[in-house]
């Protein structure tokens, strides 16, 4: 058997094998970025919203509207009245019209 036999049979095993692992990973890499775009949205989706360190500066800063705590993570706002107002570990006050403008809803509890 000479050189260029094997290499005619070899070659377009070899070219079909690549071929199919790349398109394996183009596909693998296509799931990731779209779970990479889930989970940006996700977190990313209230970045704009102005928050505050303390409530006076926040009240400063929304005047007459209310204010309301943000639990950073989270798609809901706890209200003054609510236990929760100002004590979860991560999260910052904001104003209730700015809130509800950015899609928020005012927690169950």
């Amino acid at each position: 058997m000479t050189i260029r036999t094997i290499l005619r049979a070899t070659i377009p095993a070899l070219a079909l094998t690549f071929a199919v692992g790349a398109v394996g990973t183009a596909h693998a890499t296509s799931k990731k970025k779209k779970a990479e775009t889930a989970t940006s949205h996700a977190t990313m989706s209230h970045a704009k919203l102005p928050g505050y360190k303390t409530e006076a500066a926040a009240k400063a800063a929304c005047g007459m509207g209310g204010v309301v705590w943000h639990a950073t993570g989270s798609k809901a706002f706890h209200g003054p009245k609510s236990k929760y107002f100002g004590k979860t570990k991560h999260g910052a006050y904001v104003c209730e019209k700015a809130a509800l403008a950015d899609h928020l809803h005012e927690a169950k509890n």
